[in-house]
């Protein structure tokens, strides 16, 4: 078997593992993502980010996170991030965009670092987040810790550089800091591809865990990273 046809056994395994998901879940969710970065410094970035998440495939809205904050460049292999986070959640009830069940305002707070042995290329995600939901007229607050381990494995490259196709593993467990600490667990599996030295997309499948209840969402992502230094 060779390594140019990894990523389509990898797409067959992604459609196997929905098609599986549907016998025993009623709907198979997606998620149309967008992440950015615009460099403006050799040690500040901003990042910025929304997510539309669907409780079925284009059918009822779930979720709209909107993200950004700003980033500083400890070395190229350490990140600091501070910021804001907007989320409104959609009840699940047939209807597209209607009043949302609870709007969310949270403050995050990210340490990223990476590494790589040989072609593997690792991430380490360390995030904290204050939480204020409103939901009924009553707002509760939270406090939440996230860990998210990635490994990405380039294909017919070395490196993820421009026209490299790449698979993308992560899997990331959410923490309360309450007396029921698990919140929910991801797990996630993408085939991607470098189309220029700043963006790439990525087609993917996630199963989460939420109370001991698992769904499953197709993914399709968007990377674009901006740079505005001087050269």
């Amino acid at each position: 078997m060779k390594l140019k046809h990894l990523p389509f056994i990898f797409l067959i395994i992604l459609c196997n593992s929905a098609i599986a998901q549907t016998a025993t879940t009623p709907k198979l969710g997606s998620w149309a993502m967008f992440f950015g970065q615009v460099r403006i410094h050799d040690k500040w970035s901003i990042h910025a980010e929304a997510q539309y998440r669907d409780h079925g495939i284009l059918e009822e809205s779930e979720q709209i996170l909107l993200r950004t904050g700003i980033n500083y460049h400890i070395n190229p292999t350490a990140l600091v991030t501070a910021g804001y986070a907007h989320v409104d959640s959609y009840p699940y009830d047939g209807e597209v965009l209607k009043k949302p069940s609870s709007s969310e305002n949270r403050l995050w707070q990210q340490l990223i670092m990476k590494n790589n042995i040989s072609r593997v290329f690792f991430e380490h995600r360390y995030r904290l987040e204050q939480r204020w939901i409103e939901a009924n007229s009553n707002t509760r607050y939270l406090n939440r810790v996230r860990y998210l381990f990635r490994a990405t494995l380039p294909l017919n490259k070395k490196t993820v550089e421009k026209n490299a196709v790449f698979l993308s593993f992560y899997d990331e467990i959410f923490v309360h800091i309450n007396s029921t600490p698990f919140d929910r667990n991801r797990i996630y599996g993408a085939v991607g591809y470098q189309f220029s030295p700043h963006a790439n997309t990525q087609l993917g499948y996630m199963a989460q865990t939420v109370n001991s209840k698992t769904k499953s969402y197709l993914q399709v992502g968007l990377t674009y990273n901006l740079d505005l230094r001087k050269k």
